[in-house]
């Protein structure tokens, strides 16, 4: 029996189905919620986008609809990958920033895959699988 792979995607890429850009949105909407998911650090970085912007209502709305309607994985149980991912980046010279690395470690610990347009950021992640949803025309 196939396993079905599970899918989280992080902060730019929820934000990229939110406004309905690139293929994010057909692709999250072609499957089926329980093969979505989050980390709660994604949903710490949309409220926070939220009070940052000068739409809070609308941004706010997106946030607690992830919230309440997608599977969120929470950080704590895989503080080890966080800092085995940390470390083995930092020596290879790799500067990563917090919340990706946060990211990143809890799709490690969990076996997800990420789905991010921020490649660059996760693909020198040891154990973290990546895939790009983002198709942009003329690239």
């Amino acid at each position: 029996m196939k396993i079905m792979e599970k899918y989280m995607l992080d902060t730019n890429s929820w934000i990229e189905y939110f406004k309905n850009l690139s293929s994010v949105a057909d692709r999250v909407d072609a499957l089926p919620r329980t093969q979505l998911c989050a980390s709660e650090i994604t949903v710490a970085e949309l409220i926070y986008g939220a009070y940052n912007s000068k739409n809070f209502e609308k941004h706010y709305r997106e946030a607690m609809w992830l919230r309440n309607n997608i599977e969120i994985y929470p950080i704590s149980d895989a503080l080890d990958d966080y800092g085995d991912i940390r470390f083995a980046t930092k020596r290879k010279g790799n500067s990563i920033g917090q919340f990706d690395l946060l990211i990143g470690a809890t799709a490690r610990h969990y076996d997800l895959i990420v789905v991010t347009d921020n490649v660059k950021d996760f693909s020198p992640m040891p154990g973290v699988k990546v895939e790009n949803w983002v198709e942009r025309p003329n690239e």
